[in-house]
């Protein structure tokens, strides 16, 4: 398990937990993700295949997914175009979490409606940071 900073406990937990679902093939980073943002109360699941993961999204309507670009099966840009065009997902908050350092994939990401981007390596602390802020907009 990985600790906490003093800045992870600066901001107050949340009434509600919230559920996120994490798409990403590098199990030492969705491990990172679901320890930091679990430290947190939100409720994290995570799977590692493109291919699987719109049908899950669509079935356990979770409040916010964060998204790897690269992933087997389908890339994490077709998974989020999927998500944006499906009648029963299509308002559920995407934050890309990804090692793609261009601009231009930032771009792409943001045409294809993504909500945030973080770049890989990331701080644990940003991240949590940037999932509240979406889960707490997507509230509103």
């Amino acid at each position: 398990m990985r600790p906490l900073t003093a800045a992870s406990f600066r901001a107050p937990m949340p009434a509600a937990p919230s559920r996120i679902i994490i798409v990403d093939d590098d199990p030492l980073v969705v491990d990172v993700v679901c320890d930091c943002l679990g430290a947190r109360g939100h409720i994290v699941g995570g799977m590692a295949a493109g291919d699987k993961a719109c049908g899950i999204i669509e079935f356990k309507q979770p409040d916010l997914v964060i998204l790897d670009c690269m992933l087997p099966g389908k890339s994490g840009i077709d998974v989020l175009r999927e998500i944006r065009t499906s009648r029963s997902a299509c308002t559920i908050p995407v934050l890309m979490l990804t090692s793609r350092q261009g601009e231009a994939d930032e771009l792409i990401a943001a045409r294809a409606g993504a909500d945030d981007y973080l770049r890989k390596p990331f701080d644990p602390d940003q991240l949590v940071a940037r999932v509240e802020v979406l889960l707490e907009a997507n509230r509103v």
